[in-house]
């Protein structure tokens, strides 16, 4: 399944476990790889919650756990509508962030949209994962990395993000520059998901994403865009009572912030998912 591009495995384990604990992590790197497995951006296990609708185990492609994936959790809401598992058009997630609401747009039987509350965006930086004072928030500031310097807002989503707003994203070296500052531990100690974000109207914009797992570019990465958003709202870019647009290099996503820019209590990911194949592998 893709979410904006951004690919997943999905392995459904609702009615028991297909994939041994203890071997889950050499299953992802093997199923994830692109020249001899699968490949993909990272895999879903699908399961049974006690607490929630359903469970969002998601592996990165390098088989560590992801706190969470707001393409990959919209792919989940339509596996398991579309599948039968959960026949609700209101879902309540659960992930290693915490629970998530999730709301589908469903025509003819089949889900067309999904929209994700991401809860409420971490603009300190004890809370975005980033070293200094954890009451601090980190906008705008330079940063020296590499002998390059880079104007980075930090965000956490569940997971850590760096902000780059940059006049034409497509002469960005995504690679060469998103694992530069990935890496730069002393200033992100879990590392980081890194965002290069160009204003490309009112209230739009481009991004492409170096993502922390993946270790290369992805199409798309739904928390990321979130923070992308609140970045912008940060910087004084955008404009919250309005939806902003997102054009991600695997097609379009919106995000509704609510709140102040002073006080962002809630990021919503809007947009589709798509079902692209089956199959079966040996593992």
């Amino acid at each position: 399944m893709h979410g904006a591009g951004n690919d997943f495995i999905v392995v459904d384990e609702w009615s028991g476990e297909i994939v041994p604990e203890e071997k889950k992590r050499d299953f992802v790197r093997m199923a994830c790889d692109r020249h001899f497995g699968i490949g993909s951006d990272g895999l879903i296990f699908v399961q049974k919650s006690r607490t929630r609708d359903i469970n969002f185990v998601f592996y990165n492609p390098d088989g560590s756990r992801a706190e969470m994936c707001g393409n990959g959790i919209r792919c989940l809401a339509k596996y398991a509508f579309e599948h039968g598992l959960v026949r609700r058009q209101r879902m309540s997630i659960e992930t290693l962030a915490g629970g998530k609401a999730v709301e589908l747009t469903v025509v003819e039987d089949a889900v067309v949209e999904v929209k994700v509350d991401m809860g409420r965006p971490q603009v300190r930086r004890g809370e975005a994962q980033v070293a200094g004072d954890p009451k601090e928030k980190f906008v705008g500031q330079k940063v020296a990395i590499d002998g390059g310097d880079y104007v980075i807002t930090a965000v956490g989503m569940g997971n850590p993000h760096a902000v780059i707003f940059h006049g034409n994203v497509e002469s960005v070296e995504v690679r060469d520059v998103g694992a530069k500052v990935r890496r730069h531990t002393k200033l992100f100690p879990n590392g980081t998901n890194v965002h290069f974000v160009e204003k490309a109207g009112d209230n739009a914009f481009r991004v492409r994403t170096y993502e922390r797992g993946v270790e290369d570019e992805t199409l798309a990465c739904g928390t990321g865009i979130c923070a992308s958003a609140v970045a912008a709202v940060l910087n004084g870019m955008a404009d919250m009572k309005r939806p902003l647009l997102f054009h991600a290099r695997g097609g379009d996503v919106k995000v509704r912030l609510e709140g102040t820019p002073d006080d962002i209590r809630r990021a919503y990911l809007i947009g589709p998912a798509e079902e692209v194949f089956t199959g079966e592998i040996e593992a």
